[in-house]
């Protein structure tokens, strides 16, 4: 059985993150989203140059999300912050 992952790796993970995202776009090139395209053809004021842009930074934000939700946290690490609720004005 694997060792539970701590804060420490989960942060070293977190911390990676914008390294992978980079080398996985300079690896290939980033395919065009539908939300991507929806939103820079929806833009108003914006030259080619800017959609095209635009199309590539979704693009991008996309794939990183998808790094971001393919991790997988077991159930029995602990949060790393504690909520604390305010005391009410009441």
């Amino acid at each position: 059985m694997s060792h539970p992952i701590t804060r420490r790796d989960l942060a070293k993970l977190l911390l990676a993150l914008p390294a992978a995202t980079a080398a996985a776009a300079e690896s290939k090139p980033s395919a065009p989203s539908e939300a991507g395209e929806f939103l820079a053809a929806h833009e108003p004021g914006l030259s080619g140059e800017e959609r095209d842009r635009l199309r590539k930074a979704l693009a991008d934000q996309e794939k990183a999300l998808a790094v971001v939700r393919e991790f997988k946290l077991p159930a029995d690490v602990d949060p790393a912050l504690r909520f604390a609720a305010l005391r009410s004005k009441r």
